[in-house]
């Protein structure tokens, strides 16, 4: 007969269970705890250890101990993108916290980790990401009754490096792209985020199916995401605006590929890539055709051409995706000062070279006499490939 099980089975194969205490042993614990193991016996060692610790005097977890839980009980409410971004800050807050009992942090602890990172030039993303997940950790120890206060409600700000403002793919980008845009799928892939605004993962999962090229339409309602190393595909885009469909424009039909099973992925027919070969695969496109623009650079370019298009933002912003208006709102923003600085350039060149007869210098990237003169003001960026100049 078979043995009947104690604890509850998670959907991960794990046992869990859940004790209300009352007043337990010298230090008056009160509070529910949970437990967690790989079977039944482990559940009930882990039960009594705890037991002994409280039976024994006060004590406390250590953020390693914490951390472990806390994540076992999150990190199922997260979506796949969200489990990545988390995984690295937990292996910091383990790395620095780790055997330190959570009632030994203090505020000033976590301020220090914080400046130290932002000293070692991350941004300031990352920074308020990591004391966010700090945060989390030690509101679970509170709750657990490890903790009598969370330190890090009282951390102030601490300042990363500003994020970059990101600018379309320079020109002599967009010409590789363009010259080399049959070269194979990746390079389709690549001309076709530049005339459609798809981000590259809506781009990866896009299958004949969602084509309809009587209309001049693709469907945009998927996204992708990696699980480890296997790849999977999201029912939904990044944000609901992000469902959408786009336009197909005459030159993205000439070179978007077509195939007799609708479950086809357009720019990997032989199935969806691992996460490491896929990474590798963009990364060598770059490489041999010689650009450094991104894949999110060129829904930048995009932006670009619907506004020399004479597109209104409201509608650059349903045919991107974007939630929010304000985002588009920037990119055309950033279009607008890289369009009247080169036209100052232009006419800052006439005046010291035609007009005043001064030596003429060239930009060291793409060649372009439009920066500087040599007794004129210094251009901080080449408006025709982006690259600062000083």
């Amino acid at each position: 007969m078979a043995r009947k099980q104690k604890y509850k089975t998670r959907p991960d194969g794990r046992k869990e269970t859940t004790k209300t205490y009352r007043d337990f042993g010298p230090s008056l614990f009160s509070g529910r705890k949970h437990f967690y193991g790989k079977d039944d016996a482990e559940v009930d060692a882990k039960i009594r250890a705890f037991e002994n610790e409280l039976l024994e005097g006060p004590t406390s977890m250590t953020i390693l101990q914490l951390a472990d839980e806390w994540w076992t009980e999150n990190e199922k409410n997260l979506s796949l993108n969200s489990i990545g971004s988390y995984t690295s800050k937990l292996k910091d807050i383990r790395n620095e916290f780790g055997s330190c009992p959570a009632s030994e942090i203090t505020a000033q602890m976590i301020y220090q980790w914080l400046t130290k990172r932002a000293a070692q030039g991350l941004s300031q993303k990352s920074i308020t990401g990591r004391k966010s997940v700090m945060n989390q950790i030690l509101s679970y120890a509170l709750a657990q009754g490890e903790i009598d206060t969370n330190p890090c409600a009282s951390v102030p700000i601490v300042k990363g490096v500003p994020a970059k403002k990101r600018r379309p793919a320079s020109d002599p980008d967009v010409l590789k792209i363009e010259d080399h845009k049959e070269d194979s799928l990746i390079a389709r892939m690549f001309y076709f985020m530049e005339y459609s605004g798809c981000r590259v993962g809506e781009c990866v999962v896009l299958q004949q199916k969602d084509i309809d090229r009587e209309k001049h339409k693709a469907s945009i309602y998927k996204d992708l995401a990696f699980k480890g190393q296997d790849p999977v595909v999201k029912k939904s885009a990044k944000t609901e605006a992000g469902m959408r469909e786009v336009d197909l424009y005459d030159n993205v039909l000439e070179i978007l590929p077509q195939y007799d099973d609708p479950e086809t992925f357009i720019f990997f027919p032989d199935g969806l890539p691992r996460k490491s070969p896929y990474e590798t695969a963009l990364r060598n496109y770059r490489k041999q055709i010689g650009i450094t623009a991104t894949a999110h650079q060129l829904r930048h370019t995009y932006a670009g051409i619907m506004h020399s298009a004479e597109i209104d933002v409201k509608d650059t912003q349903a045919r991107m995706g974007h939630s929010s208006i304000v985002v588009t709102q920037d990119i055309y923003t950033e279009i607008e000062r890289k369009h009247n600085e080169k036209t100052r350039n232009k006419a800052n060149e006439y005046i010291m070279n035609e007009r005043l007869g001064r030596d003429k210098k060239t930009c060291s990237n793409c060649g372009s006499r439009y920066i500087s003169a040599e007794d004129g003001h210094p251009f901080t960026y080449c408006p025709d490939c982006g690259l600062k100049l000083i």
